[in-house]
């Protein structure tokens, strides 16, 4: 369902981060959240992949 949120646990160099997905547009899967006081963005074709992105840049941000 477009616009429905959900709410993910993410473990970040041992540290749990809430992460907010939602589904934007037809092809397009937003996650959000906050990691050392930054707030990061990401998207893509899926809620899965969407989420690993957000802990990807998470992990850059933070190493």
């Amino acid at each position: 369902m477009i616009g429905a949120e959900r709410e993910h646990k993410v473990t970040v160099w041992n540290e749990t981060c809430r992460v907010t997905t939602y589904h934007k547009h037809k092809t397009v899967w937003i996650a959000v959240g906050t990691y050392k006081g930054e707030r990061i963005e990401t998207d893509d074709s899926s809620e899965g992949t969407a989420l690993k992105r957000w802990k990807e840049a998470a992990a850059y941000r933070g190493g």
